[in-house]
């Protein structure tokens, strides 16, 4: 038979032809090897070495091993990995008895057969339960087609013979029903029907009468048993030796007349529970599949490629109707198959990380499945061959039933069904209770009704697709077509897929609960090729022709052109894939930069696509940059289904305006919303859209940080916000409101901000007209012990209103200020006073208040005029052993090399000091070499030096390298934008090389020839945890 045409067959790794059938074990027992006698040496007591059953338990053992080495996929058969290696845990639970099959008065409903949700090992299926001694007479463990019981009975074989569990029994014999039900035999006796499996076992008397010995019997699947199991009128018997029918062996084996101290373990679907009375079960259990964790293992276990399975279990995660089936270990097996070959394709074409998995032809594979593993055993043992369209077209007729009932269900928006429908459907009850469907309990015992559900939500939308598809491919009928709708087509044209389709789209869009998303997307995919080869045997008519693929394609890409709902947009999106269409995602994908959104336009479909591309993408989700990039109302709105995902979302100069910032807030009022850090600058806010703010402020509990700079919120905008900012809920550490506006009206908001929010630790109001009464009102709170600021920035305050930090006509703003600093509630660690025209006067008081203040760590005072005697004055405070400063920014401070003297004193008695940058100063060699001399003290403990733009050339180089070298602190050095040549590459390199700790190095506009810099930039593969930036000058020979 062809690959693909004939039902797979899985069967036990022993059974792999027919000829096994006869003698099942009996190759194993002659193959065994010496080596794997001895192998299990954790015998019970009760069978010692002289023991006559000690060998036999030995060889016995060996044959199981040997039968268990594999595992049984459904996708393929035994894999070649051994069971131990690839069984993933399953989730078990005790289970309630069937109401249906006993009296009482206690209310039965959905869920309520689980007894506890404290799931059992595999290995505790027959431990006995907690309090208790003895084991079990009878265990029944149930579980839907697919959920693993076979696989579980195999492991604990597999774990019994090698002596890891279960050791209290000396034998274990395990019984397929589907084996059972081909016994020539009409009669047999227990001591034949082992010695018929188990070949080896001929001198098995011993085994059955000696009460010392403890025997397991497993039968697998119940449910599949053509014996007729009388409990209430087959004649007891107590012989082992006694020849019966098979089902009256099975009654006196289960209720314990016929080897009294064995105990018994069978398995089944839950539908034929009722074959055993509830009085002769002591345990109940059920296997309900996988839990989340579990279905991650399961690919981490059957792939050695890590890489492989995360991206496997990322798109299972992130496709919600793959996740809702993976519970099913067939499903995950099914869905790995696939997955693997995909991930090969895209590899191949270059699609990266996105993965655009077809979600119908997984789930059109997985019921071809389904049906294969309901017919596998009974025809394959019976020799018969019966290929997948054949099996398909002798189920036909109920298949379509089954549709019709799910596109009912959807229609009505309703998940349960009875055995009634089914009759009424003309549904096989053996079809939706083979895997399909699973069997619920409604009602209370007193009137409990026996109802079903699919075993997904996603599963219905599959069928309830599958018969639209069937309706008109076979009959030419579209059953969402009304009477209506059907005269007004009739007059024009001819019933065609893509009528079919776009009518379904219609409805979908309309839809606001989602419950016709996957319906729509299973509808598409069901017209492509691959699935109709799929589904010959269920098709009585040719394939949809090409032309309508064509024009629900066109017609798809027209609605994301509209403004239809984002999450609708994403849905069409996920239809033409599944019409495997991809080009507007690849064309996304070509214009989406590393790291960011470049600035290319895009319209507002190709928004979608980048929805689609990150939703479904295999990286992480911490940051997403749209930076730049103009984005209209519409094309925002497309994004909103994915920016949940995001920790940090970055729209700085966006063009958002006040309507964008609604958008945003709809999105952060979802639970699942994740963001922390929001960066809106430039976006051309004003304080129409605080309101909105404060919501977001006020409600969502993630939100950490929030940068509002260089808009218009104005002092309106802030008596909005500041409501919400006081609000207990509110969790903002850091929000940045630089550049909006803000007069005196704002700060006594902002005063209230601080004496109440007990959060906010940074706040940056730079930029803005703050004026000497505005400080003044801030300095209350900064003195005020609820306030908890620890980070302010105040840089260019006094540009738009001369007088607030020290002008050409007062000098008030910095006594205010310092004031603040030597205040013993005084919380800042970090102050910001750049661009703020400080004069001399002013150092005096920063240089006394950084003598008495313990808290200010970081102080940046760039851009204003300190000069040497400012220096002069602040290096002072400096050197005093009470400094606790670690950061200095004097970049652009009009310093010459004089003032270098002073500050080499600094790194040789300040022990706090670990970042200075002195950037834009002309301190040029003389003043470089003078740092030097101090850089190399073993006081300096300096990790950070800003250097770039201060006039160095070759001559102060060597000095410099030498001297970091020594103290090997330097993490961050820049010596950006100076006049270095190639002569000073044989330094910089023997610096890169031998300082341990260095992590950045700037070099990048200096004086290098193309050479000089290829040479530097090779230390990169010698030291790979070093940035190197250095680039090419222009107009260098």
């Amino acid at each position: 038979m062809e690959k693909g045409d004939e039902v797979q067959h899985f069967v036990a790794p022993i059974e792999e032809d027919g000829s096994a059938l006869e003698n099942p074990l009996e190759e194993s027992t002659n193959n065994l090897s010496d080596d794997n006698q001895d192998s299990n040496d954790n015998m019970p007591n009760m069978i010692n070495e002289g023991d006559v059953l000690y060998d036999l338990r030995k060889t016995h053992i060996n044959v199981l091993k040997e039968r268990c080495v594999y595992i049984t996929e459904y996708a393929a058969g035994p894999t070649a990995d051994s069971t131990s290696n690839k069984f993933t845990d399953l989730w078990i639970v005790e289970s309630k008895a069937n109401p249906l099959h006993r009296k009482g008065s206690e209310p039965v409903g959905m869920g309520q057969n689980v007894t506890s949700v404290h799931p059992l090992s595999y290995t505790e299926i027959l431990k006995p339960a907690t309090g208790e001694e003895k084991p079990h007479r009878t265990t029944v463990t149930k579980g839907i087609a697919g959920i693993g019981k076979t696989v579980c009975v195999e492991k604990l074989i597999h774990d019994w013979a090698t002596g890891s569990v279960l050791s209290e029994f000396d034998f274990i014999f395990m019984f397929p029903f589907c084996k059972l039900n081909m016994l020539p035999e009409k009669t047999i006796s227990l001591v034949q029907l082992l010695q018929h499996y188990y070949p080896h076992m001929q001198p098995c008397e011993e085994v059955l009468t000696r009460m010392s010995i403890k025997s397991l019997y497993i039968f697998d699947g119940l449910d599949e048993s053509r014996q007729s199991l009388d409990f209430e009128n087959q004649l007891a018997c107590y012989d082992e030796n006694e020849s019966m029918s098979l089902g009256s062996l099975l009654t006196n084996l289960i209720r314990g007349n016929i080897h009294p101290s064995a105990s018994v373990w069978i398995t089944t679907r839950p539908a034929a529970m009722g074959k055993i009375p509830l009085c002769y079960i002591d345990r109940l259990t059920e296997i309900q599949g996988f839990r989340d964790h579990e279905k991650k293992e399961y690919f981490q276990k059957k792939y050695e490629n890590r890489q492989l399975a995360e991206k496997m279990i990322s798109i299972m995660t992130k496709e919600r109707s793959l996740s809702a089936l993976c519970y099913l270990p067939i499903f995950c097996c099914v869905l790995s198959t696939i997955l693997e070959d995909a991930l090969k394709s895209f590899q191949h074409y270059g699609l990266g990380d996105y993965i655009p998995i077809a979600t119908t032809s997984v789930y059109t594979k997985f019921l071809v499945h389904i049906f294969s593993h309901q017919q596998q055993k009974v025809e394959y043992l019976r020799g018969k061959k019966e290929t997948i369209p054949a099996l398909l077209q002798s189920k036909q007729k109920s298949i379509i039933g089954l549709g019709k009932l799910a596109f009912d269900l959807l229609r009505g928006q309703t998940l349960i069904f009875y055995e009634n429908d089914l009759k009424t459907y003309n549904v096989d009850a053996s079809l939706a209770e083979g895997g399909l469907c699973k069997e619920l309990l409604v009602g209370n015992a007193n009137d409990c009704k026996k109802a079903f559900c699919f075993v997904a939500g996603a599963l219905q939308e599959y069928f309830a697709a599958l018969y639209v598809f069937l309706s008109f491919n076979n009959n030419k009928n579209n059953p969402l077509m009304t009477a209506a709708n059907v005269k007004t087509l009739r007059r024009f044209e001819k019933p065609n897929y893509f009528h079919v389709c776009k009518q379904a789209c219609k409805e979908t869009i309309k839809s606001s609960t989602g419950h016709l998303d996957l319906f729509l997307r299973f509808l598409c995919g069901l017209g492509t090729k691959t699935n109709q080869q799929n589904l010959k045997g269920l098709m009585t008519s040719c394939e949809i022709n090409r032309g309508d693929i064509t024009k629900i394609i066109q017609f798809l890409k027209k609605k994301l052109q509209e403004d239809i709902p984002p999450e609708k947009c994403i849905t069409l999106l996920q239809c033409l894939n599944e019409l495997e269409d991809n080009s507007l995602v690849v064309q996304t994908r070509e214009v989406i930069a590393v790291g960011a959104v470049t600035s290319q336009a895009l319209s507002p479909a190709q928004y979608s696509a980048l929805a689609l591309v990150l939703q479904m993408s295999g990286g992480d989700m911490e940051t997403l940059d749209l930076s730049q990039h103009k984005i209209s109302t519409i094309s925002f709105k497309r994004l909103v289904p994915v920016l949940h995902c995001f920790t940090s979302l970055k729209l700085i100069g966006s063009n958002l305006g006040d309507s964008g910032a609604k958008i945003l807030s709809q999105m952060m009022k979802s639970p699942d919303c994740k963001l922390q850090n929001l960066e809106l600058e430039r976006n051309d806010l004003t304080h129409k859209c605080c309101e909105t703010l404060a919501f977001i402020l006020s409600s969502n509990k993630m939100l950490t940080s929030l940068n509002l700079s260089n808009n218009n919120l104005g002092d309106r905008g802030i008596c909005l916000l500041s409501p919400a900012l006081k609000e207990p809920q509110c969790r903002i550490l850091k929000l940045n409101l630089s550049n909006n506006n803000l007069s005196f009206g704002s700060w006594e908001e902002l005063v209230s901000v601080l004496v109440t929010n007990q959060t906010l630790r940074e706040l940056n109001v730079s930029n803005n007209r703050m004026g000497e009464a505005g400080l003044r009102t801030l300095s209350t709170a900064l003195k005020d012990p609820r306030c908890k600021l620890q980070k302010l920035g105040l840089n260019n305050t006094s540009t738009l209103d001369f007088g607030v930090m020290g002008s050409y006509q007062e000098e008030t703003g910095m006594e205010i200020l310092c004031d603040v600093l030597k205040d013993p509630s005084c919380t800042l660690t970090s102050l910001e006073l750049a661009n703020n025209c400080l004069t001399q006067k002013n150092y005096d008081e920063l240089a006394s208040a950084i003598r008495i203040n313990r808290t200010l760590t970081h102080l940046d005072l760039s851009s204003n005029v300190i000069q040497d005697s400012g220096i002069n004055i602040l290096s002072m405070a400096l050197m005093d052993p009470s400094c606790s400063i670690q950061s200095l920014l004097m970049t652009d401070t009009k310093l010459t090399p004089t003032c270098c003297e002073k500050l080499a004193s600094v790194f040789v008695r300040n022990l706090t000091l670990r970042e200075l940058d002195l950037s834009k100063n002309k301190l040029g060699d003389s003043g470089v070499r003078a740092l030097s001399t101090a850089l190399k003290e073993p006081h300096c403990k300096l990790e950070t030096l800003g250097l770039k733009q201060t006039s160095l050339t070759d001559e102060c180089c060597e000095k410099l390298m030498t001297a970091l070298s020594t103290t090997q602190t330097i993490t961050h050095l820049d010596l950006s934008e100076n006049s270095l040549t190639d002569s000073s590459i044989k330094n910089l390199c023997s610096f890169i090389l031998t300082c341990g700790n260095l992590e950045v190095i700037r070099l990048e506009q200096n004086q290098f020839t193309t050479n000089g810099q290829m040479a530097i930039k090779k230390l990169s593969l010698e030291k790979p945890g070093v940035q190197i930036v250095v680039e090419r000058r222009k107009n260098v020979a």
